[in-house]
């Protein structure tokens, strides 16, 4: 990774797809942190990192055609993911995925500058993202995938055994009087086209009513 330059993603893949989706609704002009505003601001981070890596955004945060594309082309997208992994992971793809170990990849996984956890997350990304994608990896590469899967699956469920997902509130002040508070408990990686729509089109009836 060159001195200043985009960063590799490391924002866990399910996030990246559940983010891509969030934009059937329509893309916005400028891509900042407020177009996701269900994630933590890490998260965001994240998100506009790796949108910025794989060439979805411009040095104006404004997004570009290949985004555009993977969006309005859901059925394609493997194989748009594919052309963009090819192109921006040009050193790693070298390698022969059909041939590599995850020590090799490990290694040259380096070169982007990261470490640590953070390393290890951006070796996740890279791996589902490129089986997404229909890339042929090498079977220890799958293994790796499938373990790395488990465990987060694992911790998850250690974390909240009994709950589908987080529970939200927004209370609004009437301007007549009164409030009117929403609450929400669902699980936004599972939610459906139709299901995602309703409660982001709620989110922004609510952010305009109270800036309004």
């Amino acid at each position: 990774m060159e001195a200043g330059g985009p960063v590799v993603p490391y924002v866990p893949f399910k996030t990246f797809v559940t983010a891509l989706d969030a934009f059937e609704a329509g893309l916005p002009n400028q891509l900042d942190r407020s177009v996701w505003p269900s994630y933590s601001g890490a998260i965001q981070g994240q998100l506009l990192g790796a949108f910025r890596f794989l060439g979805l955004m411009d040095e104006g945060n404004c997004p570009t055609p290949a985004l555009g594309e993977l969006v309005s082309k859901r059925g394609a997208r493997r194989e748009l993911l594919r052309g963009l992994i090819e192109r921006h992971y040009r050193t790693l793809v070298a390698l022969d995925l059909t041939r590599t170990s995850p020590r090799q990849l490990d290694e040259a996984m380096h070169q982007y500058g990261l470490s640590g956890a953070t390393h290890k997350k951006a070796i996740s990304f890279f791996l589902q993202a490129a089986q997404f994608a229909g890339l042929p990896i090498s079977v220890l590469l799958k293994a790796k995938t499938r373990t790395a899967a488990f465990g987060h699956k694992r911790t998850a469920a250690a974390a909240a055994p009994e709950t589908p997902g987080a529970a939200l509130a927004k209370t609004v002040r009437l301007r007549n009087g009164g409030t009117l508070t929403v609450t929400v408990s669902l699980d936004l990686f599972t939610l459906g086209g139709e299901d995602r729509k309703l409660v982001f089109d709620l989110i922004d009836r609510l952010q305009e009513y109270e800036s309004g």
